[in-house]
């Protein structure tokens, strides 16, 4: 790899950007390409796409360097490469397909650019299998291919990047992908050299095994529900166990965004096609589905009827720590409430535009929404934890938080005179912690 050469990333997205960053933090250049002239010309004013921690300052750092820049013509960006990352979104179709038109665009593309060297080409979005080896015989006269899947999340996608598990590397042999491996040597993490379809494959099903393991707890915190059992504590203890681990193992509104669920119905969508059992796809895809309407329901028992009801609701990102709204579950559970006659007033710290039902705004901070009915927690924000429940009680009508992502301290909104519901939180009255706290 001759590190005069340019990486060229393709797609300015998450994954895109945080690549971009990531290289230029290990000390390589890096050229960034999009087809959106308007988005070029702000990243070159230092101006990020989307919220993240430390991606602006990261950003504006090596711009400053001159380690970075940013183009909206794609042979300017990539002709002196050596090594071209493509980082584009592969939505799903209405059919759980994904949509991998933006990817096929980009190779397209790339077959007209003058390259000075023959490149490799890095696919880093995620692709059903035997995608990577169609579209290697289409670039085997011009450039290697090699399938190199991403395995960051929003919120903490740069980290990711400069602490990863492990790196993955499909390729036909070896030899093509050295340059490519050699880019995170410094990291001195495992590196797995496989086919690309097998890569593609361990990408699809490392996010299908996490949103299963987010169904699995879900479905146990509904079960606990129904016996006044406490999830918290079930999938704790479940978690201790080495061969299952916490990670991913807490309830909430479901899983939401713009990987998991695209990726389960993109995996769901070709075991059909290929004839062969899908059931846990399915299944996971079904939980996830029921659990939001679930958290409504909730909210309309204790209601009585939402019909005509002001329901204050903080969060709209598909997760804390990012201004992403796409796929979000917290949207879905919003436009239940507006069908079920409730006004809703809305406060996400990250999100300033966003589609609601009628007669709902959003507004500008969090006790401003809890001037209403009840209160829906759909966003596990930290700050939200941090709100003394004191501040917000007098202005809760009907003195009911329902607490969608199990942030809150149950006993802190109950000794404000709240009733509390969670995910799996019921709590026998007998029951006192502080005793178990105390013998500990």
């Amino acid at each position: 790899m001759n590190p005069s050469r340019p990486i060229c990333i393709v797609g300015t997205g998450y994954v895109g950007m945080a690549s971009m960053i990531g290289l230029a933090e290990l000390g390589w250049p890096v050229h960034g390409y999009d087809i959106s002239p308007e988005r070029v010309g702000r990243l070159q004013l230092g101006i990020p796409p989307y919220r993240e921690p430390g991606i602006a300052e990261a950003l504006r750092k090596h711009l400053d360097a001159g380690t970075m820049h940013f183009f909206d013509h794609l042979d300017a960006a990539a002709r002196d490469a050596q090594i071209v990352v493509i980082a584009v979104g592969t939505p799903a179709r209405d059919d759980g397909s994904a949509d991998i038109s933006a990817l096929e665009a980009a190779f397209a593309e790339l077959a007209t650019v003058r390259f000075t060297t023959w490149p490799t080409i890095v696919i880093r979005s995620t692709v059903p299998p035997g995608t990577s080896d169609r579209l290697a015989l289409f670039a085997k006269d011009w450039a290697d291919v090699v399938f190199a899947p991403e395995f960051l999340r929003e919120g903490s996608a740069v980290p990711d990047f400069l602490d990863p598990d492990r790196v993955v590397v499909g390729c036909e042999t070896p030899s093509a992908a050295v340059g490519y491996v050699r880019l995170f040597e410094q990291l001195q993490r495992p590196v797995l050299f496989t086919t690309r379809c097998n890569a593609e494959l361990i990408k699809c099903c490392s996010n299908a095994y996490l949103a299963l393991k987010i169904s699995f707890a879900n479905e146990v915190a509904n079960l606990c529900d129904a016996f006044d059992a406490t999830a918290d504590d079930v999938l704790r203890g479940i978690g201790y166990d080495q061969r299952i681990g916490a990670q991913f193992l807490r309830p909430g509104i479901g899983f939401g965004g713009p990987c998991f669920e695209k990726d389960v119905k993109s995996m769901a969508h070709v075991a059909r096609e290929a004839g062969v059992g899908r059931e846990l796809f399915a299944a996971t895809l079904r939980v996830n589905d029921a659990q939001p309407k679930r958290i409504v329901d909730v909210l309309e028992a204790e209601l009585g009827t939402l019909a005509d009801t002001t329901i204050g609701v903080w969060g709209l990102a598909f997760k804390a720590g990012t201004d992403d709204i796409r796929d979000s579950l917290a949207l879905r559970i919003v436009e239940d409430l507006g069908r079920r006659g409730a006004r809703m007033l809305v406060y996400d710290p990250a999100v300033h535009v966003a589609p609601l039902p009628r007669d709902s705004r959003l507004v500008t901070s969090a006790l401003e929404a809890a001037t209403a009915d009840a209160l829906l927690v759909l966003t596990e924000w930290p700050e939200f934890a941090l709100i003394n429940p004191n501040l917000y009680a007098p202005s809760l009508a009907r003195k009911i938080v329902v607490d969608g992502r199990n942030v809150l301290d149950p006993d802190r909104v109950a000794s404000a005179g709240l009733t509390y519901r969670g995910v799996g939180r019921s709590l026998p009255a007998a029951f006192d912690r502080s005793l178990v706290a105390s013998a500990v």
